[in-house]
């Protein structure tokens, strides 16, 4: 048995792979998927809806949780690799936020389309859902300083997206060693270093008079 929606998510992933964000539409996706515009509206009644889903499969097929959850790892380096998947993987590599400025250029430009601006609404709201994801595991652990999770949220997007400019400037001599080691001190002044903690907590404590 055919399902549905599943045809008509891989229709418009076809029409993306073939034209770009210009071919995507309701009416040219249910002609791919050879059914009519009002049976696509029963699953996603409205374009923006058919572009979150297209978009998050996309999305979600580059991101990974990694030790997200796990407590044997610092807070910082497990946050630290999760964001780090946000910035290009080498230096040789840089030219792929290209792509990533070109979305904006096409969403928010004088030339932009309601394509590219669906899109770029999408993929901003994944990235906000997926980090906050992230820091709502952290908060549950304990291990953030402060409880607004959703202000973290905006300062680490922020951030990334100014690394990520700065990566493009050419001749900056700014490298992916650098933007890695200043998105970690970001997050390091966000979250809760127990081994200082417990330093301050053995400083703060009478001494017992067996312990002089």
């Amino acid at each position: 048995m055919v399902d549905r929606r599943e045809q008509i998510v891989q229709a418009a992933q076809e029409l993306l792979a073939e034209g770009g964000l210009r071919a995507l539409s309701v009416r040219s996706t249910a002609a791919r998927a050879g059914i009519g515009a009002s049976t696509l509206r029963h699953y996603f009644p409205t374009q923006q809806a058919l572009f979150d889903t297209v978009m998050s499969v996309s999305f979600n097929a580059h991101l990974d949780d990694l030790r997200i959850a796990d407590r044997q790892v610092p807070a910082a380096d497990r946050l630290s690799e999760c964001l780090a998947q946000f910035l290009p993987p080498s230096d040789a590599e840089t030219a792929q936020l290209l792509d990533w400025l070109s979305m904006y250029s096409a969403a928010l430009g004088p030339r932009r389309t309601d394509q590219a601006t669906r899109a770029l609404t999408s993929l901003t709201a994944l990235g906000r859902q997926r980090v906050a994801a992230w820091l709502a595991v952290l908060q549950e652990q304990g291990e953030l300083r402060h409880p607004n999770v959703d202000r973290h949220v905006t300062l680490l997007l922020a951030h990334l997206d100014g690394l990520c400019l700065a990566l493009l400037v050419p001749d900056s001599g700014f490298t992916l060693a650098d933007a890695l080691e200043q998105l970690r001190e970001l997050i390091a002044a966000m979250v809760v270093h127990p081994s200082a903690e417990t330093e301050t907590v053995r400083e703060d404590r009478p001494t017992h008079p067996d312990e002089r």
